[in-house]
């Protein structure tokens, strides 16, 4: 003989073949919501003059067909500005520059102020941010003194704040004479605009 089944109405057909399903399946816990409107995700438009851009990024969500923000992004910090820096490689003593993130991605590093104030070297290359306020960058620059020749910087940091770095990473010598070398490099900065 079957044993009678309880037959509790929760909904249409629709709604307790879904139940009967997730039961069927070995679900513990049952939630019914109401059904949401999709949302569209906009990026923030973003600056395209060379040199100068928002210091954080943002993603907006909207519901499609009204102009509402439903929701805002966390920001993320930028490096985008002027940075006082000072950089240690495992052979020479420290030393202060300043560098430079462009919006596009670009940099500049002036280094080891002369007598006169002005850089005794400039130093260019790119950037790029990752997730959480990471920082990789690599940059070229003269190598001053008696032997010369270039240095390649490739450096990996985060931004500790929105105002502060820090990254190390290795600088590859390659001398005119054709010697080569590699050192160590650890650089803090500080924004200054």
């Amino acid at each position: 003989m079957r044993k009678k089944q309880s037959t509790t109405t929760i909904g249409g057909p629709t709604a307790r073949r879904a139940v009967g399903v997730a039961l069927a399946a070995g679900f513990l816990t049952l939630a019914v919501a109401a059904p949401q409107p999709a949302l569209a995700l906009t990026a923030a438009p973003t600056a395209t003059t060379a040199k100068s851009a928002p210091t954080t990024e943002s993603v907006t969500a909207t519901t499609p067909g009204t102009d509402t923000t439903a929701v805002t992004a966390t920001t993320v910090p930028s490096p985008v500005g002027t940075w006082s820096v000072t950089t240690q490689e495992s052979d020479h003593p420290a030393s202060t520059g300043t560098l430079f993130f462009y919006a596009d991605h670009t940099l500049r590093l002036e280094a080891h102020p002369g007598p006169d104030g002005k850089p005794v070297f400039v130093g260019t290359g790119e950037w790029h941010s990752g997730y959480g306020g990471t920082l990789h960058y690599e940059f070229t620059h003269p190598l001053p003194g008696t032997r010369t020749g270039t240095a390649y910087v490739e450096l990996d940091g985060v931004l500790t704040s929105s105002t502060g770095f820090s990254a190390c990473g290795l600088t590859k010598r390659v001398y005119d004479d054709g010697g080569t070398e590699t050192v160590t490099i650890v650089m803090t900065g500080t924004k200054a605009a």
